[in-house]
């Protein structure tokens, strides 16, 4: 059985830009091939985090498979991308 493509967007918004969104763009630069094969992976305009004055939502955000996810670094979205592959 073919397992379903998760979808991944990178906000890459101003702040989420500057705050570590371009590094996270460089995705195939640190991601497992074997990850890079289950997932369609994207810039996106603003996701909105940052327009909240919850103190956690901070840059860069990343939409994984609909559920937002805050103050992601390189580490973190390859642990996240493997749980949703995982799940």
């Amino acid at each position: 059985m073919e397992q379903k493509r998760i979808s991944v967007k990178i906000c890459v918004g101003t702040a989420c830009f500057v705050q570590g969104g371009a590094d996270l763009l460089l995705y195939e630069d640190f991601l497992d091939p074997e990850l890079l094969g289950l997932c369609d992976i994207e810039g996106t305009s603003c996701l909105g985090g940052c327009k909240t004055d919850d103190p956690k939502w901070k840059a860069p955000l990343v939409e994984i498979a609909g559920v937002l996810y805050p103050n992601v670094t390189k580490q973190r979205l390859a642990e996240l991308l493997r749980e949703a592959v995982d799940a």
